[in-house]
């Protein structure tokens, strides 16, 4: 699939005479492991911005950890994708992480990290952060890439130079739209809530955000308390905006390391608390379980949750100020060699702080609007 290119001319053109010898003896290497695709594909990426970042990067020698696709993973990507080299670059930069990261965890654990990956095109979180990877310790012992179409799992890990090499039996999926998550992970009934409340779109094109999502069947089971709000657009717009964090891409380690509350869209509370148990949120008078986090978009994450947080409240004044803390946080450069929600991890919240508020996504819509919101709530 891809073609195999004299090492020095690829990376050349690029990047600097002093870096030709330490790339090829990279690429050298990854072909003598026997990840000959992914070290075609390392050069190849060096005709773009996106390519020669993480070529030039790689080439200072300090720590890195690649989650690298063996050879059958490479033959499994379409050949659409293969041959536009702009995404083969943003997909390679997404496998690459600053600093050393083992999987060698206690189950169950979740790590998140940041990646190379900054394309605007496909990465638009708060801050112009760089995009996270997120992966889990399995009880089985297996490692697994969270989030993806296709399982991929780390089959075993080797040292190249300054690289942990991590081989994936996949390519891992770049992150995607809001809508083709809640698509994917059968969040019907939120779907059509949130396209019905006109927070579909702002939710797809803001700069970060966390949205808590309750399942279908959670949904379901808060049915009679659902339906008494019949077309109060107040009410549902503050049920719904109390399930959101704009401002910050809260992932789960984060949750777990938080010391006290994020502050909703509607500018409410939301208490979190992870035991041997799992992770539990509460908003209002609601306590709600993460049954499925991070699932990582291109522009924020979603966390499903068992339970809807029936709180209606709202405090227009605490959502404003704390949207603007997250935006002021946001802008702040952070370091990018640990884990998320790590003491020495990059993002917003990596000390467990965070707190954030979604002032600008607050949309009244019409009583029509609200009348259908009420059938979804019906129809469950």
């Amino acid at each position: 699939m891809f073609s195999l290119l004299p090492i020095a001319a690829l990376v050349a053109p690029a990047l600097a005479q002093q870096n030709i010898t330490y790339l090829t003896s990279l690429l050298g290497a990854l072909n003598s492991a026997g990840l000959t695709s992914l070290a075609t594909a390392a050069g190849q990426i060096n005709s773009t911005a996106t390519g020669q970042n993480v070529l030039e990067q790689l080439s200072k020698q300090t720590p890195f950890t690649v989650f690298a696709p063996n050879n059958n993973a490479f033959k499994g990507v379409p050949s659409n994708i293969s041959s536009n080299v702009q995404l083969v670059s943003d997909i390679i930069a997404y496998h690459v992480l600053p600093g050393t990261f083992s999987t060698a965890a206690t189950a169950p654990n979740t790590t998140v990290a940041r990646t190379l990956l900054n394309d605007s095109s496909v990465t638009f979180l708060e801050g112009n952060k760089n995009q996270v990877v997120a992966w889990q310790n399995s009880t089985s012992g297996k490692v697994t890439i969270l989030n993806q179409n296709t399982p991929v799992t780390v089959l075993n890990s080797t040292q190249v130079g300054n690289l942990t090499v991590l081989v994936v039996d996949g390519v891992i999926d770049l992150p995607g739209s809001l809508e083709a998550a809640l698509t994917a992970n059968n969040l019907t009934g939120l779907k059509t809530v949130l396209q019905t409340t006109g927070l579909l779109n702002p939710l797809s094109t803001i700069h970060g955000f966390t949205l808590f999502a309750p399942s279908d069947e959670a949904l379901a089971a808060a049915q009679s308390q659902l339906t008494t709000l019949g077309s109060n657009a107040t009410l549902i717009t503050n049920l719904v905006d109390n399930h959101v964090i704009n401002g910050s891409s809260v992932y789960s380690p984060e949750i777990a390391a938080a010391k006290g509350n994020f502050t909703s869209g509607a500018g409410e509370g939301i208490s979190a608390v992870t035991n041997s148990s799992g992770t539990f949120l509460t908003s209002g008078n609601t306590t709600a379980k993460v049954t499925k986090p991070d699932i990582i978009l291109y522009n924020g994450v979603v966390h499903i949750i068992d339970h809807v947080f029936l709180n209606t409240d709202s405090n227009a004044g605490a959502a404003s100020s704390a949207f603007q803390s997250a935006t002021s946080a946001a802008a702040q450069p952070s370091a990018a060699t640990g884990a998320v929600g790590s003491p020495t991890g990059s993002g917003a919240g990596a000390s467990g702080t965070a707190k954030s508020g979604a002032s600008g996504l607050r949309v009244q819509a019409g009583a029509g609007a609200m009348a259908l919101v009420a059938s979804v709530f019906f129809a469950l």
